[in-house]
């Protein structure tokens, strides 16, 4: 059977796997979309954007505006929570398309230049990697960020070679995906300043779409940070990374210090909450990360070895439990989380009243068993093709070897940007990447013509 066919087959059974899964749909906020839902209802009823649910909500900037602005109109066009949802859903099967077609086009050109079955296997990464499937169906923004990094991917490469159109079509898709998730600003930034090697150009030219690159981003932002200007009172993108940085990053270590230290450093923490109390929401943000970014400067021994312990469950996360949710089958996912955790069906009340039943057992088992197994197998593809790709083009020039690993480039900086948060829809955001190193897993080493 002939690649392409094989490749129609694959996005067949992608696509048909969520539009299944979507028709029986029971709880698909996921992790965070409840509050995605409720800054879309807010913009609607209250005219603000609010992750609080009140009768009056105070503004926030926790996240970015541009899922919650498609739900909230689509909320405003049905007047319907259910139906919000249940669309929502939809654009998301809908984005999902819209990446693999990004992907095809992305594959068969330079500097990959994958055949049909390269192409092939790095779709059914992109597809069929465990977490792909359920994260893509959340109301959640994940997959406008995928999707959007996908077609910015596209453009790129399309542009590094004097196009001028498609690497400013570039930098707009990088900024849609910051406005979906802010953890793309800093890939945006990588790629764009990776033109001064990589851009096939004079240097007066090259800089030139370095500062193009990096304008249109900012511009792009600047309606956001004018918002959070006249909302706080304190100009920024979001709340997310300073709070985040201080009590995840920074919060977490803190507590695995020796006693005594951990104590001092805990009153520390305190006394400086108290003393940043009365700011603005983006000024305590700013001051939070600022405060956590310190500490864990004087403290990088031991939060390298932290994040070196942690960082790695990353990796190990397949949307089993979240899957099972998705599809209201609490007790199953119940059954599962007593089987292979605590028994503590992670904030959800367990269900003991009745036992579990060998059936539900078998089922929640049976899943997570074929998850890891796949999960597995796409993580081979991608280290057999990390590896091709590093020997193949061993004997390129600089600029176009950077071109060819920046695949592992960029989940190496995405790895180093989580650190050692390890929410399996964090590592969503890489998927793309795997899915090209996934292609190299089929190339040939025999060496370039």
């Amino acid at each position: 059977m002939k690649g392409s066919k094989w490749l129609k087959w694959v996005v067949i059974a992608g696509v048909g796997l969520r539009l299944c899964l979507w028709a029986f749909q029971s709880s698909p906020e996921g992790d965070d979309g409840l509050r995605y839902l409720t800054e879309s209802i807010n913009l609607i009823d209250h005219g603000v954007f609010s992750t609080a649910q009140s009768d009056a909500p105070m503004p926030s900037a926790h996240d970015m505006p541009l899922w919650p602005g498609i739900m909230a109109a689509v909320y405003w066009a049905t007047g319907s929570v259910p139906a919000t949802q249940h669309i929502a859903g939809l654009i998301n099967i809908l984005l999902v398309v819209v990446g693999i077609i990004a992907m095809i086009a992305l594959l068969r050109n330079k500097p990959f230049s994958f055949g049909d079955t390269q192409i092939t296997l790095g779709v059914a990464v992109l597809l069929f990697m465990p977490d792909t499937v359920i994260y893509s169906l959340f109301h959640m923004p994940d997959q406008l960020a995928v999707s959007s990094v996908i077609v910015a991917l596209w453009l790129y490469f399309r542009g590094v070679n004097g196009n001028v159109k498609c690497l400013i079509g570039s930098f707009i898709s990088f900024v849609v995906a910051i406005y979906a998730k802010p953890i793309c600003i800093p890939l945006a930034l990588a790629f764009i300043l990776a033109l001064i090697l990589v851009y096939g150009s004079t240097w007066k030219k090259k800089l030139a779409m370095v500062v193009a690159g990096v304008a249109i981003v900012a511009i792009g932002l600047s309606p956001w940070m004018v918002r959070n200007k006249l909302a706080f009172g304190t100009a920024g993108i979001t709340s997310i990374s300073g709070t985040n940085l201080y009590s995840c990053n920074w919060g977490r270590l803190a507590q695995l210090l020796p006693v005594g230290e951990k104590e001092a450093v805990l009153a520390d923490m305190e006394r400086f909450e108290s003393e940043i109390a009365d700011y603005d929401l983006m000024k305590r943000s700013k001051l939070m990360g600022k405060y956590a970014r310190e500490q864990l400067m004087a403290h990088l021994p031991e939060y390298m070895i932290y994040t070196a312990k942690t960082h790695p469950r990353l990796y190990a996360g397949t949307g089993t439990v979240a899957l099972l949710r998705y599809l209201g089958l609490e007790r199953t996912c119940d059954a599962l989380d007593n089987m292979w955790s605590s028994g503590v069906a992670r904030g959800y009340q367990v269900q003991y009243e009745t036992p579990y039943t060998l059936g539900e057992k078998a089922l929640g088992a049976g899943v997570q068993i074929v998850s890891w197994l796949v999960l597995l197998g796409g993580y081979l593809l991608v280290a057999i093709g990390a590896i091709k790709s590093i020997r193949r083009y061993k004997d390129l020039s600089f600029g176009g070897y950077l071109l060819v690993l920046s695949p592992l480039l960029s989940i190496i900086l995405l790895a180093a940007v989580i650190g050692p948060i390890t929410a399996t829809r964090y590592r969503y955001i890489m998927i793309p990447f795997f899915a090209i190193l996934a292609g190299y897993s089929a190339m040939s080493m025999q060496k370039k013509a």
